[in-house]
Formats: C-alpha cells, sequence, structure tokens
C-alpha cells in the first residue's frame, strides 16, 4: 500500500483520504467511544489520572483490535510508543489527545499533554519522507532500520468537550511534522474527522456514602 501522497483529495473528502491510508471512520470512532465507556468507570477514589489513562488504553486497543480483524494490520511497539501498523509496514496509527483546536480545520491543535523523545522522533522521520518509499515484506512485524525510516506514524487526535447531557469528542488522523519541547507545533498533514458524541453522562459510582467501619481485633 502507498502512502499517502501529499497532493490530498478535496478536504470535505475524509473517507477518501483514510481510504488511501488502509482506514475507515468505523475504526477510529469506536475507539474514542471505548475510551469514553472506560473513563465513566473511574471514580472519586481512583487516582487522579485514572480515567485519561483507562481512555488511553481503550483506544489503542479498539484501534488494534479494529484494524488487526478487518484489514490485517499487526501490533507495534514503535520507539516506546503503542500503535498499529499495516503490513506493508509503511503506515502507523496511535493515540494522542490534542487541545481545543482539534478537529478544526483553520486551526491546527497542539497536543495537550507533553510528549516524550519518541514522537519527536517519528515526527521528523514523517518530515523527511520520500514521497512513494519502496514495498516492503508483509510477513514480519519487526521493523529493520530501514523500514523504521519509511514508516509514517500518525495519529488520532482527540479532545473530550462536554455540552450539557452529552459529550463532544473533536477528532482528526493526522500526521505530525515537527515537535518542539515535547509539544506538536508543525502538522505534515491532518484529516479533520466528524465529532463524535455520546450521550448519558451519569456521575462515577463513588464506593459508598459514609464511613466504612472495619473492625480490628487488639491482642
Amino acid at each position: 500500500m502507498a502512502v499517502l501522497p501529499v497532493a490530498a483529495p478535496e478536504p470535505d473528502d475524509y473517507r477518501a483520504q483514510l481510504a488511501a491510508l488502509g482506514t475507515k471512520l468505523e475504526y477510529l470512532h469506536p475507539a474514542l467511544r471505548a475510551g469514553e465507556i472506560a473513563r465513566r468507570s473511574a471514580t472519586p477514589n481512583h487516582p487522579a489520572n485514572t480515567a485519561g489513562t483507562r481512555a488511553y488504553q481503550e483506544h489503542v486497543r479498539i484501534i488494534r483490535e479494529m484494524h488487526i480483524q478487518h484489514e490485517g494490520w499487526k501490533r507495534l511497539l514503535h520507539d516506546h510508543l503503542e500503535v498499529v501498523c499495516n503490513p506493508d509496514k509503511t503506515v502507523a496509527i496511535g493515540v494522542m489527545v490534542g487541545d481545543a483546536a482539534t478537529g478544526e480545520r483553520t486551526n491546527p491543535p497542539r497536543n495537550l499533554h507533553r510528549r516524550g523523545a519518541a514522537t519527536e522522533r517519528v515526527a521528523e522521520v514523517n518530515a523527511q519522507m520520500e514521497l512513494f518509499p519502496r514495498p516492503v515484506g508483509r510477513d514480519e512485524i519487526v521493523l529493520s532500520a530501514e523500514e523504521t525510516d519509511q514508516l509514517q506514524v500518525w495519529f488520532l487526535v482527540s479532545y473530550r468537550v462536554e455540552v450539557d447531557d452529552k459529550v463532544h469528542i473533536h477528532n482528526e488522523l493526522s500526521l505530525p511534522g515537527e515537535v518542539e519541547r515535547g509539544y506538536v507545533t508543525k502538522w505534515k498533514r491532518r484529516i479533520p474527522l466528524p465529532v463524535f458524541e455520546m450521550d448519558g453522562i451519569e456521575p462515577p459510582y463513588e464506593d459508598g456514602g459514609g464511613e466504612i467501619d472495619i473492625p480490628v481485633p487488639f491482642r
């Protein structure tokens, strides 16, 4: 499968752009749904980062499962990044939390949380990518040094907003081109996607409303 060329289809034709990468909206939005469900399982008694961590884990899991099941992609731990990789080893997809500009066509987003050096390294490779890299083997997911240099790492970037009794998740599939001090400052390609909406925001279950009395025998 060829890497998506710089000369992209019309901006509104996101399905064609996704298809050129070998993916579909039907593989990406279920990951957002699963992440939101996982987020809501966290209670006030969990550690502060539990909701975000659970959402991230489900985002990665569902994106992997959908592409593995329907497109024959495989799991890949690429320089500490948890991604799923196509059989040609030319395109991989990971996840990232963006800011309020996520999904907007005129205002590029930044990642909400500072990223590590691995994201900066893949952005450098993305920026230097040849337009039509040579085909590579389909049998193994372990990448050689040359294959690593030919891999485009895209991210499903999402930003969650609560609106009355609903959650709107703004999202896009985008290719970082430049990272400075842990934040994406330039995107090589962006594919804004429709806002994903979920109903039924409910307060998380709290482990009991009163004090817990645990008898302790003394000797």
